[in-house]
């Protein structure tokens, strides 16, 4: 799983306006002052195997804005990028492309 994170840090990184901080034990990604992903640094989220992101903002409670994605293989890199676009997009206000809102 830490492989896996490596490799999904390195690509969220290369984006604009991206940084990350630590939060509780996981690495916090930020657009701007925005969080849109969590992703297990040194403790888990619920799932050990999985990241969380943040969906666009329709009247949801905080709790409700997160979802998460099981890595269970490299395969699984592709799927997660795209929520994380996703994510990315909604925290600068965008439309996201490919994805509805609530995946």
């Amino acid at each position: 799983m830490r492989r896996l994170c490596v490799l999904i840090s390195q690509e969220l990184l290369r984006r604009p306006d991206v940084s990350v901080r630590p939060m509780f034990g996981l690495h916090a990604f930020y657009r701007g002052a925005v969080v849109f992903a969590m992703l297990p640094d040194k403790r888990a989220l619920e799932n050990p195997q999985a990241i969380a992101y943040k969906l666009p903002y329709r009247r949801q409670r905080e709790g409700g804005k997160w979802r998460l994605f099981e890595l269970k293989s490299e395969q699984d890199i592709d799927d997660a990028l795209a929520r994380l676009d996703n994510a990315y997009r909604s925290a600068a206000g965008r439309p996201a492309r490919g994805l509805p809102a609530d995946v």
